[in-house]
């Protein structure tokens, strides 16, 4: 091979290589670092990185570059390479530099220090690339974890993250406080010193046991909270990388202290309960509708004489507790059929016991009636009555006793305040009253002697029924001159329902001591009830008014704010409806939230009632309320009350809602059933929520303002600021959208890339400020040109343009790319150092594809701009389409 043949083949390689290179996408160099060297390059990729052309660079490399380096990073780059020159080590450094248009992009440079062939040249040769996109996404990946760690402070929840070891990594200022230590102290240590010692290996076994088929595991489990045993909650849950490797685990946590002290109050009060059950004087058992035994006490077995196996589960007159006459047994299974129909059966009966012995029984069998008002089984009662016939005989005396001195004792009795009356245990019945009765009830002493026990039940206020169960046995223990006071509700002869107070001692005992007769007293204590509630009633408000401001404080909702107050305040105060009325500016308004009760008139929300009319509005100003204790005494016109009648108003308060000086509307609550007197803290209540509702408009009003703020940043944030078309970051981000929708229906996406002619001429020409001005027409050219709302028109960078045209074939984008640059030609920019015209021009790649699997975004771009450099490779001031395919 000749001489010169070698050189074409070494010509015909080093343009291939130099081919390749350009079609890098970052910029490849080559430095030389001696002197007298004269080997030097770098790729045409550096007028898209810092918009200066290759042929304009300075022979200086290093001098150049760091003039487009940015002056805080200067430095650091220069002791870089120092370094590598020393060391020999590659060289690789992210830093910023100042491209010519003046905006900063983020850089990755790594080389290598390289010998020449002569063994005396050493060159830098390395390949810098654009990693401003990757800079910003990290940016944002920090400012979102930032936001992520706020929200973890900020719940009241205890939020924990460790190693799968059981180290701690982070806890949140709930989980500080809760267990009363510092964040420092706790992270990298082991969670163990927090587990109460009897639960450690229970946890520990829960914890370990968390896999990728079971991830997540809920416990509940002491633990050790400022030197406290307390009781909480935990959901733990596994985090597992690519492998299924376990990387993580996150827990979120409650205290349940409180709720675990229920449950032991509970069962501890099962345990009584069923103490008392067992313990009781009186054989008790729990039978089903059919009569088989359920459940009896120990007092029934030990008077049998048998074991519970031998009872239950049999039919109660069939047991082997007893022997009773066929007569006696048709007797009994006839009373369980009516008790099952929901009557109560109560009579005496005799049985022969295991020594043969007659005993009388007092028998009852009392329903269990469901919510459906179905019997769902039967309580037994029964007791030894057969020594009641001597105390009987013995009462009788005790009666004639009393006979005798009746008339004394009535004139006493009629002179005390309360109702006097003489209760006999054995017959379950009052067996003489005062005439107070008459007085305080409204029932005379011979209705209550008449009356069937069942009917003294109903009077007694259903909550307070269990006090007329069981009776004797309440005085069973009670000593001689000994008072049992109790208070309960019962229902006037009128319907009204009145609060009783009784206090009861022990009249007369029989031979064995037992009580046979109640002396007692009742008191009307209604009024000091009422003033107990009145009291109650300000400790409500006084929670209310917390609740409501503790939601303010959680919620930036204004419409959630006021529907808790609303909802708040009608079940504190207990009336028919809490309403909350807006004003417009024009004096007009409407119910912005409202609480009504069950059956009141729903139109109500919607109408503007009397105290609303803009005439009534100058107390509201002043911060006056509306009191209306009976709208019937008010001074309302005849209209005016047909209005309140038709929607049933029989009161209402009034409150304005002052937001600084200017009335934002009222705080309303209404009566439907009766008149109400209000009182001066439910005014007071009102007006304080009042208050609060105006701090939370004021609240939201603010956040709406910064929601406005955030929008507008979010907006700019996505134009170029010459231009006010979108810009880079916009641009990425639709085309990365609109790839993958395209993708999935399968339809074609194009792109034109264009760039100014000789716009650096053009610059250095006419000035910078013409230069923007320039790029501003033809942004407008562009908008007036692409029209669809899908289509998106971006500044690419410096004067370089780009057009994502969703849904369109090629040919339909190489006719909008030659209208757009016949637009910019008709624009008549002069340009006198133009190569192709006296006006200014531009050059288009256009591009097509169905988007796929096999390609990216990136691809599309790369197409476009390959064809957007044939463009200009041939004459520029024109438009060339290329194929794009995967490569």
């Amino acid at each position: 091979m000749s001489h010169n043949q070698a050189d074409e083949k070494v010509s015909e390689a080093e343009q291939k290589y130099r081919t390749l290179v350009e079609q890098i996408p970052g910029v490849v160099y080559i430095s030389p670092l001696n002197t007298t060297a004269k080997v030097a390059y770098i790729s045409p990729q550096l007028q898209q990185l810092l918009g200066v052309a290759p042929e304009d660079w300075n022979p200086s490399f290093f001098n150049s570059w760091l003039d487009y380096t940015h002056p805080e990073d200067r430095h650091r780059l220069w002791q870089a390479v120092n370094s590598t020159i020393s060391t020999g080590e590659p060289l690789c450094i992210e830093y910023r530099m100042i491209r010519h248009d003046g905006s900063m992009i983020w850089v990755r440079n790594q080389a290598n220090l390289i010998l020449c062939v002569d063994g005396q040249t050493q060159v830098l040769q390395g390949l810098v690339f654009d990693i401003s996109e990757r800079k910003q996404v990290e940016a944002a990946l920090k400012q979102s974890e930032a936001r992520y760690r706020a929200i973890l402070e900020d719940q009241t929840e205890l939020i924990a993250r460790g190693l799968p070891d059981g180290t701690v990594t982070f806890v949140n200022e709930a989980f500080c406080r809760y267990f009363g230590i510092k964040r420092e102290t706790i992270i990298g240590q082991h969670y163990e010193p927090i587990v109460f010692k009897q639960d450690k290996e229970y946890v520990f076994d829960l914890v370990n046991s968390i896999t990728l088929e079971n991830p997540v595991v809920t416990f509940e489990n002491r633990v050790m909270a400022c030197k406290e045993v307390r009781w909480a909650q935990w959901n733990v849950r596994g985090i597992f990388d690519e492998e299924n490797h376990l990387v993580e685990l996150q827990s979120v946590g409650r205290d349940i202290t409180e709720r675990k002290r229920a449950e032991q109050a509970l069962s501890q009060n099962e345990q009584k309960f069923r103490a008392i059950f067992n313990q009781t004087i009186e054989f008790m058992g729990l039978l089903q509708t059919n009569g088989i035994v359920l459940e009896v006490n120990q007092t029934s077995l030990d008077f049998a004489g048998i074991t519970r196996e031998e009872v239950v589960g049999q039919l109660f007159w069939e047991a082997k507790w007893w022997t009773i006459s066929p007569d006696t047994q048709a007797q009994l299974k006839s009373a369980i059929a009516n008790a099952t129909n929901g009557e109560f059966i109560r009579y005496e009966v005799d049985i022969w016991g295991r020594d043969e012995r007659v005993i009388t029984l007092d028998f009852s069998l009392r329903p269990i009636v469901d919510e459906t008002g179905r019997v769902s089984a039967i309580v037994s009662e029964g007791r030894d009555i057969s020594e009641w016939q001597a105390a009987l005989r013995e009462r009788h005396k005790a009666e004639e006793a009393l006979r005798s001195s009746q008339d004394f004792l009535q004139k006493v009795a009629n002179t005390v305040p309360h109702i006097l009356y003489l209760f006999d245990l054995l017959q379950g019945t009052s067996i003489y009253l005062n005439q107070q009765s008459l007085k305080i009830l409204g029932y005379s002493p011979e209705e209550f002697c008449q009356a069937d026990p069942q009917w003294f039940v109903n009077c007694f206020h259903p909550d307070d029924q269990h006090l007329c169960y069981d009776i004797t046995s309440r005085f069973t223990n009670l000593k001689d001159n000994e008072v049992m006071s109790t208070e309960y509700r019962f229902r006037h002869k009128n319907g009204q329902w009145l609060w009783l107070n009784t206090r009861e001692v022990v009249f007369a005992r029989d031979a064995n001591g037992t009580p046979t007769q109640i002396l007692g007293s009742v008191e009307d204590i209604s009024t000091r009830k009422q003033a107990e509630e009145v009291l109650r009633q300000q400790a409500r408000g006084e929670r209310l008014i917390t609740e409501v401001t503790q939601q303010i404080r959680r919620s930036l909702n204004l419409e959630d704010v006021l529907n808790t107050t609303v909802n708040s305040i009608r079940e504190c105060l207990r009336s028919d409806c809490v309403a909350i009325y807006q004003l417009a500016t024009d004096g007009s308004g409407y119910f912005v939230a409202a609480s009504v009760v069950d059956g009141c008139p729903q139109q109500l929300r919607n109408t503007i009632l009397p105290f609303c009319i803009q005439e009534d509005f100058s107390h509201y100003y002043q911060g006056l309320p509306k009191i209306l204790n009976n709208i019937q005494q008010s001074d309302f016109s005849a209209d005016v009350f047909e209005l309140l009648q038709l929607y049933q108003v029989k009161a209402a308060m009034v409150v304005p809602i002052l937001n600084g000086r200017h009335l934002w509307g009222l705080l309303i609550t209404y009566q439907f059933a009766t008149p109400r007197n209000w009182q001066a803290f439910e005014v007071n209540l009102l007006q304080q929520l009042a208050s609060q509702v105006a701090i939370a408009i004021h609240q939201s009003v603010l956040y709406q303002q910064l929601q406005a703020a955030n929008e507008e940043l979010q907006r700019l944030a996505t134009l170029d600021g010459l231009t006010q078309i979108a810009n880079r970051r916009r641009f990425d981000e639709y085309l990365e959208t609109e790839w993958h929708r395209l993708k999935r229906e399968k339809v074609p996406l194009s792109l034109i890339l264009l760039d100014v002619d000789f716009f650096k001429p053009y610059n250095d020409t006419y000035g910078h400020l013409a230069g923007d001005n320039c790029l501003q027409k033809v942004a407008s050219a562009l908008l007036d040109i692409i029209k669809r709302p899908a289509d998106l028109v971006a500044r690419y960078g410096g004067e370089e343009f780009a057009v994502i045209l969703p849904n369109t074939e090629i040919q339909g984008a190489i006719h909008l790319a030659q209208a757009i640059r016949q637009a910019v030609r008709n624009l008549e920019i002069p340009h006198a150092k133009s190569g192709v015209c006296n006006y200014v021009t531009v050059s288009l790649g256009v591009v097509s594809t169905v988007p796929n699997s096999e390609m990216s975004p990136q691809d599309l771009i790369n197409a476009a701009d390959k064809a957007l450099y044939i463009a200009k490779q041939e004459g520029r001031d024109r438009v060339r389409a290329v194929c794009c395919s995967p490569l």
